[in-house]
């Protein structure tokens, strides 16, 4: 059975460069690591309840609501 256009140009866009998987590779192992690079501004929408559960959790746990999603984020990318 041929598969459709659409599914081969899918498959194609989802595969990644050698480069791209190195550059994750070298990202993973900085990240893992603790040391960061500078900082970076980005625009993020987010449902509003998140949003405000995150900035109680960060003000009960006495940090920035952006590093302690930061921090999930990071947790989040090195779980295995």
């Amino acid at each position: 059975m041929k598969k459709s256009k659409v599914s081969a140009k899918k498959n194609k866009s989802e595969q990644i460069s050698p480069e791209s998987a190195l550059r994750f590779l070298e990202d993973m192992r900085v990240m893992s690591s603790q040391i960061d690079e500078p900082t970076v501004a980005i625009s993020l929408r987010v449902p509003e309840n998140i949003l405000r559960s995150l900035k109680l959790k960060a003000k009960a746990d006495g940090k920035k609501y952006q590093s302690l999603m930061i921090e999930y984020l990071r947790k989040g990318l090195l779980e295995k």
